[in-house]
């Protein structure tokens, strides 16, 4: 990072979900006029602390960035109902929403989605996000088991039928050993084991979905990165190949080719040999909003 990144400091920012739960997101900005705004949104178990090197960057650059801790994640865990209300819908309709919409009546710049894992995947699940002006997509998929092979495919259907009911069973906040960056609320868990079970992932629970993804007509620029083993490439594909109507650029990215040894899942947060990704992102968004 630059040296100029140590005196640029994020704010936090309590928003209210429609349900009442109060939720924690930061904004990060510089002293010069932003010509547009970054709505980050992580994965599951993913706290909005991992994309602060990101979205300090990106503000050094001219891009107001607001990352954000879904309900009952991260900081956004001042009252026992962000717990309690917690659910993978609560996150994407209420929670995800409510930053989106904040940040539209907040500022005049167009709002831009860069989204992780499960941050890309809810897009299908409020129509609201057809509002931005462009997507970038970092391991976002669709994690169902019939997509991985050998050993890995085991592995996933063994964490949807066994390791993640077990341990909903056993914990109201499962505890991150059990494979997430943070503690996760019982309610998510339990509605990620659902969907993990089902033959089309949320679609088989929320049909609806699958006319919002498709009438998703902004572009996307997708990663898709050669070790994440949780989202491998044709997990990837399955996302994408819901966004019938959306312009995609789609990416392939090794670890070789920016001089590292992995990148797995979030190794796309962590600054250095990747920072000319992030130089992509950022010229992706800055076209699409000239």
């Amino acid at each position: 990072m630059t040296m100029r990144s140590k005196h640029l400091q994020s704010r936090s920012i309590e928003l209210t979900t429609p349900d009442g739960v109060p939720i924690t997101a930061r904004l990060f900005e510089s002293n010069e006029p932003a010509h547009m705004t970054v709505l980050m949104l992580p994965g599951i178990g993913v706290p909005q602390r991992a994309f602060r090197h990101l979205a300090t960057w990106m503000a050094e650059r001219g891009a107001r960035c607001l990352t954000l801790d879904y309900r009952g994640i991260g900081e956004s865990t001042s009252k026992p109902e962000t717990v309690t209300t917690a659910s993978l819908l609560t996150w994407a309709r209420l929670d995800a929403v409510t930053a989106l919409q904040h940040a539209q009546q907040q500022w005049t710049e167009p709002v831009v989605l860069l989204s992780h894992s499960f941050g890309g995947q809810l897009i299908g699940l409020a129509e609201q996000f057809r509002q931005v002006h462009a997507v970038v997509f970092f391991g976002s998929q669709i994690p169902l088991g019939r997509y991985w092979n050998g050993v890995s495919r085991l592995k996933v259907e063994l964490y949807w039928y066994v390791a993640l009911p077990l341990a909903c069973s056993l914990f109201k906040l499962l505890p991150a050993w059990i494979g997430f960056g943070a503690r996760l609320p019982r309610g998510v868990a339990r509605e990620w084991a659902k969907w993990g079970r089902s033959p089309e992932w949320f679609l088989s629970w929320e049909p609806d979905a699958a006319e919002t993804f498709a009438a998703i007509d902004k572009p996307i620029l997708a990663y898709a990165i050669e070790d994440d083993a949780l989202a491998p490439p044709r997990a990837v594909t399955a996302l994408l190949e819901l966004l019938s109507c959306a312009k995609i650029i789609r990416k392939d990215l090794t670890p070789a080719e920016i001089g590292l040894t992995k990148i797995g899942h979030v190794g796309f947060l962590k600054p250095g040999p990747i920072e000319p990704v992030w130089e992509e992102v950022i010229s992706f968004f800055n076209e699409q909003i000239s």
